[in-house]
């Protein structure tokens, strides 16, 4: 018999985890080639600060990773659109 194991992306920790990496990365990208700006340490490292939030916060339910995956996303939105603006 065949053991299949789970998915590591079945784990609670694991997704707001790779999304964190990918936000970094991309809000590192649009920031340096798109925006041509030099972001400040607070601010380019505001989406993990709310990941730090959700795993001191020992919240698991789905609901919880969703809204902590929106706060993530939408963080480094806002550090974009501020830079943007100025």
């Amino acid at each position: 018999m065949v053991h299949i194991s789970p998915s590591p992306f079945a784990d609670r920790e694991v997704r707001p985890a790779i999304l964190t990496a990918i936000v970094l990365l991309a809000q590192a990208v649009i920031a340096k080639n798109v925006l041509d700006v030099e972001l400040d340490i607070v601010s380019q490292f505001a989406p993990l600060y709310v990941f730090i939030a959700y795993q001191v916060s020992q919240l698991r339910t789905r609901g919880a990773e969703l809204a902590f995956d929106a706060a993530i996303v939408l963080t480094a939105v806002g550090v974009l659109t501020l830079y943007a603006a100025t």
